[in-house]
């Protein structure tokens, strides 16, 4: 790391007597001798070649004098030790700090899987200690600062297995993403439905891509970003209202086209009616107690809905099969979903879980692009 005058740190100070003593080493003389010589005591300048007694203006004019080496050559040496050894304790002073504050840090979310997320592993601690401070306008180490600004956006849920120190770690990443971009669209209400609408159709056509995705979602005036999962951290989405915008975040924890398409769409449920200043951001989890919120079954049926309205779904069941054979059933669902404008893979997605069936492996979700 440079300090302020672009000198680097070394590792450690090289005292003016050092120079001495590897300069009357290859001249083949001996200390006592050009004591002698100089006229000064052996032992201040044993002590001197040791490092234990500093270089006075009087004795580099003598090893000016005796050496042939210029006085403003040894004065200068002897400046850039005083000056390496300000700048090592200022070194060891500034690491000490940053251990302090990566600890405490550890001790609230995963500091090392941040870095690496990041691609900071490889900087100094100093170095990435900074630049992880100065990438957030609020301080990591407030238990109040990060509760208002990241951790206190989720409900935790009893029911599922959490990392929570990952869970910290991912809405931290959550919050880097979702500051980086700033749309010009505006956002107003009832734009959510529209891109809900648009979205629903483009995956029943199966012409849906993330691509595509984001795009009708920033035309609308909404965000839509996507954050790694991390082990132990269920999240499949979340909103959140990010400097005047919504903002859609997605993991794709599994590689579905239909499921990431109902995610967004249930989302999109949430900006519509439930972001509010009381409630800032929604969170989608495997397996939580989201399901008694009514809130999260609105935003189910919201997306359910827009995918296979009830009126189209019920027509589709009517329709029947010759065969009680559960397989057989799919293929007419499929085929009947077909002929009515709806992806045969989300419509038997519907079937196996309204029936909790889940032996088929037909008609399967087109993979994430």
């Amino acid at each position: 790391m440079a300090t302020r005058s672009n000198r680097l740190v070394p590792v450690r100070a090289i005292h003016p007597g050092e120079i001495l003593r590897e300069e009357l080493r290859e001249r083949g003389i001996k200390q006592n001798e050009f004591a002698q010589m100089i006229g000064v005591q052996a032992t201040h300048l044993n002590e001197f070649i040791k490092g234990k007694r500093n270089l006075s203006e009087s004795l580099a004019m003598k090893l000016a004098q005796h050496l042939g080496i210029p006085y403003q050559t040894w004065m200068s040496l002897h400046s850039g030790y005083m000056y390496d050894c300000h700048a090592i304790s200022e070194q060891k002073t500034l690491e000490q700090e940053a251990y302090d504050f990566e600890a405490a840090c550890a001790e609230v979310f995963n500091i090392r899987l941040l870095y690496s997320k990041l691609e900071m592993k490889m900087l100094s601690i100093v170095e990435r200690v900074n630049l992880i401070k100065s990438m957030f306008t609020f301080d990591l180490l407030s238990p109040a600062e990060l509760q208002l600004q990241v951790a206190g956006l989720y409900k935790h849920s009893e029911k599922v297995q959490i990392d929570e120190k990952n869970m910290r770690t991912w809405l931290i990443l959550n919050w880097l993403e979702s500051h980086k971009t700033s749309l010009q669209v505006p956002y107003s209400k009832g734009n959510g439905l529209k891109a809900a609408h648009e979205i629903a159709t483009m995956a029943n056509r199966r012409i849906l891509s993330t691509a595509s995705m984001k795009e009708t979602l920033n035309r609308y005036g909404i965000t839509y970003i996507k954050v790694d999962k991390l082990d132990r951290v269920p999240v499949d989405a979340y909103c959140s209202f990010i400097n005047g915008h919504p903002v859609i975040t997605v993991t794709y924890r599994y590689n579905d086209m239909d499921k990431l398409a109902f995610d967004v769409l249930h989302e999109l449920c949430h900006i519509e009616k439930h972001l509010s200043d009381e409630n800032q951001a929604f969170i989608a989890m495997e397996g939580t107690l989201y399901s008694t919120d009514p809130r999260e079954k609105e935003a189910n049926e919201f997306a359910r809905q827009h995918l296979i309205p009830d009126e189209v779904w019920n027509a589709i069941l009517k329709v029947g099969s010759k065969s009680l054979y559960p397989y057989q059933i799919v293929k007419t669902i499929a085929q009947e979903a077909e002929r009515r404008g709806i992806s045969p893979s989300i419509a038997v997605s519907r079937y196996k879980h309204d029936t909790n069936w889940y032996q088929t492996s037909s008609y399967k979700s087109p993979k994430i692009y």
